[in-house]
């Protein structure tokens, strides 16, 4: 018998004008963590998804305890013992939580539906994973991102699988919620469970990895043993063929004293209330608080996506009197929201569309779209991010999450905004991507432009801001200059702790 439960032999995979995955040969041991790394692109979730069912290799042969398989949907990839948590959530929104953890394999009771004994046995799978306070008879779209993460989580916990594959799980876990995980992670590799874990924290691949794979351009690079000699910049160099210096850029310019943005006593009850906040010329502000402090609901209401009950916005030191999403885009302010895939782009469309539906009167004359001005102004915006592959007539939906996240970028960029708020912006982007984007905001405040950070990492925040404001359950409570940044600081603001003294 095979030491392997899992044997990936010579995987190719073509799709139209792109070779996404080339002789790719991949194993996993049982009761193994096998971390999966590399860029927005390399091709780990056309791997995944070969495993998974979704994709069939053009080339190469999957092996499960040594037999020869043939997954051709996603079906089959189960009935073998496979589990795949997607980084993008396969949920009914308006089904429960325990149908869908059941859905496909509902308990039957005669000809009808046994629902009593799925919400009994979905409550007890939600208690083993230690989310007791949710009720599996709850409908999925009252749930918060990370609750649907959890619930991914169930779905392949349930099923018993001897394979489960984690694709970013924690991207949107508070850190509560990611040492759950990494416990229930711990759990399944003692019952002998093969686990592949695809990230790019690196943090957590040397944490819980065993062995680590690095993919580049669909082709595997190395696979090492994890060790205590193995650092970052090993990881690094495995994902983008060299070492990096410095992940963030030094600062070059620093922010004036010129105001461009406030905010006053900004309310939207029962979420946030009395929010005050000026941003300067040149800066990087950050936000920052765990999951439900209320910084993505702020950030809305200010833009005019949600409403609000009271205060006032300024833009440029002008009260906006009717604050809508089309009046700030007007004042040269934009919003890249959290959610890319339902807010920020329309996915079945081509990644031109998306790019230009904004930027109408930047391709066009007299009404009509020019061609050659739409053709340029897209190769200009796919160049500028390094969209990857440059395949602007490709659907949004098959681009990786951190391509999908630089044509949000683009198109807003294209708006020439000066004020720009960005919720999590690297939210599942590789470390070379991540890196780009750094740098593409330190040349853009450099050039003027003033920036509002929202992120969930504060390694991320404190690389890059200028100042963090800290949330905590609907309130700014605390704030840092840049001199001030103490990561024990910041993360007892964000649990309530203050830590400077109120004025």
């Amino acid at each position: 018998m095979s030491e392997y439960i899992l044997e990936m032999k010579h995987i190719s995979k073509l799709f139209p004008g792109v070779k996404a995955l080339d002789d790719v040969s991949f194993d996993l041991k049982p009761g193994e963590i096998h971390a999966l790394i590399g860029e927005n692109g390399a091709g780990k979730s056309t791997l995944i998804k070969c495993l998974g069912g979704q994709h069939t290799p053009s080339e190469g042969e999957i092996y499960i305890d040594g037999e020869k398989v043939d997954i051709v949907n996603a079906k089959i990839s189960k009935e073998h013992g496979i589990g795949v948590i997607y980084q993008e959530f396969n949920l009914v929104p308006s089904f429960t939580i325990a149908e869908n953890i059941y859905l496909g394999r509902e308990y039957k009771k005669g000809a009808t539906i046994d629902r009593a004994s799925m919400f009994r046995d979905a409550d007890e799978i939600l208690r083993s994973l230690g989310q007791e306070h949710m009720s599996s008879k709850t409908p999925v779209f009252q749930l918060s991102i990370s609750q649907q993460q959890m619930i991914e989580i169930c779905k392949a916990v349930s099923t018993n699988s001897k394979i489960i594959v984690f694709d970013e799980p924690t991207a949107v876990l508070t850190q509560k919620e990611t040492l759950l995980l990494f416990q229930i992670i711990a759990q399944l590799k003692a019952q002998g469970v093969g686990i592949i874990y695809i990230t790019h924290r690196l943090d957590e691949v040397l944490e819980l990895s065993d062995r680590i794979t690095g993919l580049r351009d669909g082709k595997i690079t190395s696979t090492i043993d994890n060790g205590p000699n193995v650092t970052k910049d090993d990881l690094v160099a495995m994902m983008v063929g060299r070492k990096l210096e410095s992940y963030y850029p030094k600062r070059a310019v620093e922010p004036s004293d010129e105001v461009v943005f406030e905010a006053k006593d900004f309310s939207l009850s029962p979420i946030f209330s009395g929010v005050n906040m000026k941003l300067h010329k040149g800066e990087i502000l950050g936000v920052c608080g765990l999951v439900g402090a209320g910084r993505t609901e702020t950030m809305k209401s200010i833009f005019g996506v949600l409403p609000h009950d009271t205060g006032e916005v300024f833009v440029d030191g002008k009260k906006i009197n009717h604050i809508s999403t089309h009046e700030l885009i007007k004042h040269g302010m934009v919003l890249l929201p959290e959610d890319r895939k339902n807010e920020g782009l329309s996915l079945m469309q081509t990644a031109a569309i998306n790019l230009c539906i904004p930027n109408f009167d930047q391709i066009s004359k007299n009404g009509l779209v020019n061609a050659k001005m739409r053709d340029a102004f897209i190769d200009k915006y796919f160049n500028m991010l390094m969209v990857k592959p440059s395949l602007p007539e490709r659907l949004a939906v098959n681009f990786s999450g951190g391509n999908q996240q630089k044509i949000i970028i683009a198109k807003w960029l294209a708006r020439n905004p000066h004020i720009l708020v960005m919720d999590e912006p690297t939210r599942g982007i590789d470390v070379n991507a991540k890196a780009e984007i750094y740098n593409i905001m330190n040349e853009l405040t450099e050039q003027g432009m003033s920036i509002i950070m929202v992120s969930s990492e504060m390694a991320e925040l404190m690389g890059v801001c200028d100042r963090i404001m800290v949330m905590y359950e609907g309130k700014i409570v605390d704030e840092f200059a840049r001199d001030e940044f103490d990561e024990q600081n910041l993360a007892k603001a964000q649990s309530g702790i203050q830590v400077h003294a109120a004025s």
